[in-house]
């Protein structure tokens, strides 16, 4: 994993959490975006973590750019602000994953891990409004906050999450959840279980 954020003390607080993590390992630091592409090209991450606030490019901007020349790699934003609203924007980008800075260890973690094992032959099965959902589910957002994030009614919403869970064999929020990170057990989402 390539680790861009401009503050040193939240580039340590990563390294510190992910020691002894066997899934997840960082290859590379960096304050900024300079020099990113090259380095991508030299250190050949499986994941890019970056901070969606720089002070010189926002990380949507880099995002842009780097998918265009890097179509498969793996993407994950990370905000101190927890909005809905920036995961559909991240999304529309190419994102694969948004997470707060304010989110418990695990659930960063998982975050980092769904985006490093998640397969395009997962992800294929939902069409990419169906993904656009999950993906917001599976950071938490209620069917509100989703609604509200992808200019959907509320109804329109629960129709792609029961749509999805058919496609995947799942049955609650949880499952569906674990099936968009590829893991076994819920650490998003805990106990929390609604039904569409």
């Amino acid at each position: 994993m390539l680790v861009i954020d401009d503050d040193p003390l939240v580039r340590t607080g990563i390294r510190l959490l992910l020691r002894g993590n066997t899934s997840v390992s960082i290859v590379g630091e960096f304050a900024g975006h300079r020099g990113l592409l090259e380095a991508v090209k030299d250190l050949q991450p499986d994941v890019l973590l970056m901070d969606l606030f720089m002070p010189e490019e926002s990380g949507l901007s880099v995002a842009r750019r780097v998918r265009l020349v890097y179509p498969d790699l793996r993407m994950v934003l990370m905000s101190s602000i927890d909005n809905p609203a920036l995961y559909a924007d991240a999304r529309n980008v190419g994102v694969n994953a948004f997470v707060a800075k304010t989110a418990p260890a695990a659930d960063f973690i998982t975050a980092l891990v769904g985006a490093d094992s998640s397969s395009k032959t997962s992800t294929t099965v939902l069409s990419d409004r169906e993904i656009q959902v999950v993906e917001l589910l599976a950071m938490g957002a209620s069917n509100e906050e989703i609604s509200a994030a992808l200019h959907l009614s509320q109804n329109t919403v629960k129709t792609y999450v029961s749509r999805a869970m058919d496609k995947t064999d799942t049955t609650n929020r949880v499952q569906l959840s674990n099936w968009f990170h590829g893991l076994a057990e819920s650490h998003l989402l805990g106990d929390r279980v609604d039904t569409p």
